[in-house]
């Protein structure tokens, strides 16, 4: 489903405005890929950019249609496509621990190596189209200082990936959890997506405001609120944003 229609870019703005330019003008199929040698103005969480030399990280937007999905369970989809990109890096890099930091970025070790921005479309009472920006470094060795702890799949392999074969890789990683998402496989999802969480069970030091806390992460719920149990055993629920990690 994913991939079977690739277009591919030199250069582009953001491979998600792209796909939201062509939805604005043509019906296009489930799974349609797009793919940018050079996104110059790629889009991150909360107006964020995502910075990326050009050439040597995948930078993508992949079109998904999961009608079946209703939008009070939309972070299911974030679910599937973010333990597709985390199969695809272990299938690169073997024994590397890759974790998810809530709610969409991906790190090797304490260091972030990619970045997921679902952007959904409601009609009514189904989920009409989600744009699926994903961000990966792959052969970029330098960043921009101002990144507080990039890190990129070559700095772990030792020597460079081609582009082509990491994404064709990566789109039969993310084809897999998305059909087993479009088949309600949720509990699977929710159990499998909580155990790769980043410090998950473990006891670490969260700020909320500017007040630290001590708690370790419980889960995700389904409307992608993070579960943290405190030390006198209440749950608190966070949406993106309210609560932050201290590394």
């Amino acid at each position: 489903m994913i991939g079977n229609t690739l277009i591919e870019l030199n250069r582009v703005d953001s491979t998600n405005e792209y796909a939201n330019r062509m939805l604005n003008r043509d019906d296009l199929d489930d799974g349609v890929v797009i793919w940018a040698y050079d996104q110059y103005a790629g889009k991150g969480q909360q107006q964020h950019t995502w910075q990326s030399e050009a050439g040597k990280n995948l930078t993508l937007t992949v079109i998904l249609k999961p009608w079946s999905l209703s939008p009070d369970r939309q972070f299911q989809l974030n679910k599937a496509i973010t333990l597709g990109v985390v199969d695809f890096i272990r299938k690169s890099l073997g024994k590397i621990p890759v974790g998810i930091k809530w709610p969409n970025d991906v790190y090797l070790g304490s260091q972030k190596v990619g970045g997921i921005l679902i952007e959904n479309r409601i009609l009514g009472n189904r989920l009409e189209y989600a744009l699926v920006g994903i961000g990966l470094n792959i052969n970029q060795i330098t960043f921009d200082g101002a990144l507080p702890n990039p890190v990129s799949m070559i700095h772990h392999l030792r020597h460079e990936m081609k582009l082509r074969e990491a994404l064709h890789s990566l789109l039969i990683s993310l084809d897999l959890r998305y059909r087993k998402l479009v088949q309600d496989a949720s509990a699977d999802l929710d159990e499998e997506f909580n155990r790769n969480l980043f410090g998950f069970g473990q006891w670490r030091r969260f700020s909320k405001g500017n007040e630290p806390f001590e708690g370790r992460i419980r889960g995700v719920d389904e409307c992608g609120r993070l579960c943290i149990e405190t030390g006198d055993g209440e749950i608190l629920f966070f949406h993106h944003k309210e609560v932050e990690y201290i590394l």
